[in-house]
């Protein structure tokens, strides 16, 4: 990876060039060169002026006047005429042109390169098989746009395929297990936070960019850590960056909150500590954030703690913040692209509730959803193909997921149930083209419905972790789904009855299982699967 830049620079510009910053890490990199190397070749003639003779530049003027009446290819020729006679008449500045052409060019043809590598990752599938393409210019002709068919992938349609597994081991006095998986926006890495073992991020397997199918062949990828950042005690929450891009370094970065520690921001390259963002209670002290999101435009931090919703500049670390007050503890957020002034949060209370930022926090809630019997775990919205935004929400110790349609939410659109018996959170997903809803449960088992049947409401169940199966996430484009499993257990004196037979990494023969530091075997583990189209025949 390149080395990243750093944030405080690109973030504390101002006006127009955080505005232009900002558009940038929306467009494709190929598609910026390809308009500044066509913008210098149609002002070529004004540019090229100031070293001509007077007949030269009559010449040019001749050419570039029958531009109507000739055809592109006389253009050209002329210009190339032209560009020999500079060059005969002044050699160095001819040599220099040529240079600085040639390196554009080279640059030109590097970023299509570079984004060549990455086109399976930024042909994100949707609801349509049809994306209309960006017109792009090149020096010798304007390209209309054009439609291109993207495949979609397929999902659970042939067996899952195992592609890595990673353990990590505990023992009765520090017990490692996960709390779940968090894949990057761009789909380049996944972020698994580990109990007392700080977070890891993991890099996609090379093999797998781009790829249609798997073998069952396939060697088993080691997962290992490209970045670990080493922090201990619990760590409550984790958000990416929702303008990440690995070719821009300065926006690879999360956002994590842990017990008795402000808001971090960690570098995806390196794992340095950014910058902090501090909340504080009437007392003056230093209080944790209880969840963690992003705007859709990635300039705010929203941060839930136990009375109040604070609102962070990105680019002003620190304590500066604004504060919206609400009378519960904000377990889980998220919101909509349409409706960047509103949030939807859940509390431990076990209500979901919708807020308007412009509105003063007296007013209270635009609405007020119920239906789960505990604290709310996780939210997430869908968009169908109708253009209806669907809400997705989890609950701790809470056997139901609810789909609510939001033009009508006074009552879940569906139920689906999964088993959920601790207060832990349980993770859910959708899958890209959100035709598949895939959830773990306490049991190590997956529960997969199909939105798209109109039969959806018992779940496909697959047992494929040896515990608790916490953390799913599909891939942004990819037919690939991330699992975590682990859990916290109550182990007394030397009772191994506690333990289960599960896959663990070897253990040395020569370690010692003294009181403390004796090995358990429980499951703590992440799992990559590819549940797309396969060679392997069911």
């Amino acid at each position: 990876m390149e080395d990243s830049v750093n944030l405080s620079v690109a973030m504390t510009e101002g006006g127009a060039d955080e505005e232009q910053a900002s558009s940038l890490l929306n467009h494709n990199v190929s598609f910026n060169s390809s308009m500044e190397y066509t913008t210098m070749a149609t002002t070529l003639p004004a540019n090229l002026s100031f070293s001509l003779s007077d007949a030269e530049r009559l010449k040019l003027k001749q050419c570039h006047g029958n531009n109507n009446n000739n055809s592109t290819s006389v253009n050209r020729s002329a210009l190339r005429d032209l560009s020999m006679n500079v060059e005969t008449n002044n050699k160095n500045q001819s040599c220099m042109e040529t240079s600085v052409d040639m390196e554009e060019c080279s640059t030109l043809e590097d970023s299509e390169r570079i984004i060549s590598l990455d086109d399976s990752l930024d042909e994100a599938p949707c609801a349509e098989s049809k994306i209309i393409t960006e017109p792009k210019e090149s020096n010798c002709e304007q390209s209309s746009s054009t439609e291109t068919v993207t495949p979609m992938p397929t999902y659970f349609e042939k067996e899952l395929v195992e592609l890595g597994r990673r353990c990590w081991l505990s023992t009765a006095q520090t017990q490692h297990y996960t709390k779940g998986c968090y894949w990057s926006p761009d789909g380049t890495c996944l972020l698994v936070p580990v109990h007392l073992d700080g977070m890891h991020v993991m890099e996609l397997p090379l093999d797998l960019y781009g790829a249609s199918s798997v073998t069952e062949e396939r060697v088993l990828s080691k997962l290992q850590s490209a970045v670990h950042v080493p922090e201990g005690g619990t760590v409550y929450d984790c958000v990416w960056y929702p303008l990440m891009s690995s070719q821009d370094p300065s926006t690879c970065f999360w956002l994590a909150t842990r017990q008795h520690e402000p808001i971090h921001m960690w570098d995806a390259f390196d794992g340095r500590l950014r910058c902090s963002y501090s909340g504080y209670d009437e007392v003056d002290e230093v209080m944790a954030a209880i969840s963690l999101a992003f705007s859709q435009d990635g300039q705010k931090i929203y941060a839930g703690y136990k009375r109040c919703l604070k609102i962070f500049d990105v680019s002003r670390p620190g304590r500066i913040c604004d504060d919206y007050a609400v009378k519960f503890a904000i377990s889980c957020m998220t919101q909509t692209s349409e409706h960047p002034h509103t949030v939807t949060c859940g509390n431990w209370k076990g209500y979901i509730q919708h807020f308007d930022l412009r509105c003063p926090p007296n007013q209270g809630p635009l609405f007020t959803l119920g239906g789960h019997s505990a604290g709310i775990t996780q939210l997430r919205y869908a968009n169908d193909a109708a253009g209806n935004w669907q809400l997705f929400s989890g609950a701790r110790k809470c056997p139901k997921l609810l789909q609510w349609d939001m033009r009508n939410y006074k009552k879940p659109l569906h139920e689906f149930q999964r088993q959920v018996n601790t207060n832990q959170r349980i993770q859910f997903d959708l899958s890209a083209d959100q035709s598949w809803l895939v959830s773990g449960d306490t049991d190590g088992a997956f529960n997969i419905w199909n939105l798209k049947s109109e039969d959806n409401k018992e779940a496909i169940k697959l047992p494929v972790h040896g515990d608790c199966c916490n953390g799913i996430g599909f891939h942004p484009t990819l037919p690939i789904l991330a699992s975590t499993s682990g859990q916290y257990h109550f182990i007394s004196g030397d009772n191994h009855e506690n333990t289960i037979n599960t896959t663990t990494p070897d253990i040395p023969d020569q370690e010692e299982e003294s009181e403390g530091k004796r090995i358990i075997d429980y499951e703590n583990a992440i799992l990559l699967l590819w549940c797309g189209d396969s060679n392997v025949s069911i």
